[in-house]
């Protein structure tokens, strides 16, 4: 039939032919992709030419090496001592010195005997030195010839020598004794005078023990009998009694 074959309906729609899809495509593609690519260029940072002639902090040097160098010298380094405390190491021979404390009995009594003691040490080992004690309380004597009441005073002194058989850091074992002589006196109580004296020979044995307080300070205590020989006299025959010492020694031990 004529009237249904229409010569518009065999012609293509112009929206699917190829050549109307590559006019649109330009035309959406070129606006994109100057504006996609200008932000990548623009954002990266510019160096002034202040930031490029001040110094950069990675150019610097590190701290932290001196700090590891520097330990091990201040480990290695002694302590600092006052001069007062003396050498170290302790030279051969050093001296010694100090009071000293003697709890004795003499005549059934007590006495106290107050005195100094000092001397040279050899080696921390050897002591050789001098001691001269006073009697602090004479003690009763009885009566004298003529009936009056009496009282004994004696002092002594002499040579002091102590060796350290057992020795440690701080501790050691002494054994020793003094040598020497004295004198006694019977007194009267009311005026002081002495009735009667004599002189005698005295030795001290003694074992001790010695602590070191501090490298200037040493205690001594001992341990020992005091024998005395005294010529024939109006007061006690004997004299001696057992003895027990207490001393402080300054010095460097």
């Amino acid at each position: 039939m004529p009237t249904t074959s229409s010569p518009a309906t065999s012609t293509p729609p112009p929206a699917t032919s190829p050549d109307a899809t590559t006019d649109v495509a330009p035309a959406t593609s070129s606006p994109a992709e100057p504006t996609t690519s200008s932000p990548a260029v623009t954002a990266e940072p510019q160096p002034s030419p202040v930031d490029a002639a001040a110094p950069q902090p990675a150019t610097l040097p590190s701290p932290a090496p001196p700090a590891t160098t520097a330990s091990p010298p201040a480990a290695s380094s002694p302590p600092t001592r006052p001069r007062w405390w003396g050498p170290d190491p302790r030279p051969k021979v050093s001296g010694y010195g100090g009071p000293a404390l003697r709890l004795s009995g003499l005549n059934g009594a007590f006495a106290a005997f107050v005195g100094l003691e000092g001397g040279i040490n050899i080696l921390q080992r050897l002591t050789i030195g001098a001691s001269l004690q006073w009697l602090l309380n004479p003690v009763e004597a009885g009566p004298f010839a003529r009936g009056a009441a009496t009282r004994i005073n004696i002092n002594y002194g002499g040579l002091v020598v102590d060796v350290a058989y057992v020795r440690g850091k701080r501790v050691a074992g002494t054994i020793g004794g003094l040598l020497g002589g004295g004198g006694g006196c019977v007194q009267n109580p009311e005026n002081g005078r002495c009735a009667d004296k004599t002189a005698f020979f005295v030795g001290e044995p003694r074992a001790g023990l010695r602590v070191v307080l501090a490298p200037i300070v040493r205690l001594h205590l001992a341990l020992g009998y005091r024998l005395v020989a005294a010529r024939t006299w109006t007061g006690p025959a004997n004299l001696g009694g057992p003895v027990g010492t207490v001393m402080l020694e300054f010095g460097w031990f």
